[in-house]
């Protein structure tokens, strides 16, 4: 096995101090240019490789960035799976890696730990769930952050986010041009910003229309059930006057609903109008395929990451607050209004 080849060793070849070499190695302006030369030439010549630990030491740097995810895995794999490419190609360009700690975020004594111990140099934190308190305990930390994927109420908190007001009002219109209504939103209220976006996007396009708001037509959906599909389809099923379009909160939600509704042999869109949000791979391959909205779910990932890295570089660099257009993907699970959608399906 080679032996490791150390800054001692060039010192001994050129007759220098292990200082002065340390000092050309590492660009320090007290180094002529000619011994630096020399140190670099015989660097190469003995095969020095410099230590990314002893480096990472000197500057009190980990270049690792954690990424905490408040959600279990199963339950937002499909999101990750587009945002963690994102994420990693922004981190790899500038010689960082990513750590994934899951649950922290819920747990405000492991969360400052991670600070105190300093095993990340930032927090790149996802669906926070008290992001009011999450964000003072960073700043009591010094612990540079960023969130994602929710827009957050906080003056100097940093965050990137799709356009949640613009997805609710898209999808909204839509479904208004085809000639519905009647439209039930299936809301999420543990989402904070994200669900009053959506949710104000729709009431304005109902309004843009000369439609009145009906907040029967709103149903909240707690928690993130793992049926909440089946929740949302019930609660239509139970209304005098049933909507004839139901947008979902996210497209997991709809997908559920697509698969009742063809065990309950409810037609769609012929009786339905089924639409998700956040434009998963999967929101394509439903049957039939999923009316959706969908976020740029990897250029999040990439801009919270560079977003991160400015702040690390800069610790008085001014809170980056990033929201991205999102983009309306209309499939078969949406079309005209029917003018008696529910004689069949009604219990």
């Amino acid at each position: 096995m080679a032996m490791t080849v150390t800054i001692n060793e060039i010192a001994r070849k050129l007759n220098l101090s292990v200082g002065t070499v340390s000092k050309a190695l590492n660009n320090y302006r007290d180094v002529s240019d000619t011994t630096r030369a020399r140190v670099r030439a015989a660097a190469r010549e003995l095969g020095y490789s410099p230590s990314a630990s002893a480096r990472n030491l000197r500057r009190r740097r980990t270049e690792r960035i954690g990424v905490v995810v408040t959600y279990s895995i199963n339950i937002v794999n499909d999101f990750l799976s587009e945002f963690i490419p994102g994420a990693v190609a922004a981190a790899e360009d500038s010689g960082y890696s990513l750590t994934l700690f899951t649950h922290a975020a819920q747990d405000p004594e492991q969360l400052s730990k991670i600070c105190q111990t300093r095993e990340v140099d930032g927090l790149l934190l996802l669906w926070p769930p008290d992001v009011a308190a999450t964000v003072r305990l960073l700043q009591a930390e010094r612990m540079p952050y960023v969130i994602a994927p929710r827009r957050v109420s906080l003056p100097d908190a940093s965050y990137v986010a799709a356009d949640h007001y613009q997805g609710g009002w898209l999808l909204t219109r839509h479904l208004l041009e085809f000639g519905h209504s009647r439209i039930a939103f299936a809301s999420r209220p543990d989402l904070f910003e994200t669900n009053q976006d959506r949710l104000a996007g729709y009431c304005e396009a109902l309004k843009h229309a000369g439609l009145s708001f009906d907040p029967n037509l709103v149903v909240p959906i707690p928690g993130n059930r793992p049926d909440a599909g089946e929740v949302a389809l019930n609660a239509l099923l139970e209304m005098d006057g049933p909507p004839t379009a139901l947008l979902c909160f996210t497209d997991a939600m709809a997908i559920q609903v697509l698969s009742l509704a063809s065990e309950r042999q409810i037609a769609i869109p012929d009786q339905l109008s089924v639409a998700g949000h956040d434009g998963i791979l999967l929101s394509g391959l439903t049957v039939p395929p999923l009316t959706t909205v969908r976020q740029p779910i990897a250029q999040i990932g990439r801009l919270a990451i560079e977003s991160l890295l400015a702040r690390l570089e800069d610790a008085d660099h001014a809170p980056h607050q990033t929201m991205l257009p999102v983009e309306l993907i209309a499939r078969q699970s949406t079309g005209l209004c029917s003018a008696q959608p529910f004689q069949i399906f009604r219990r």
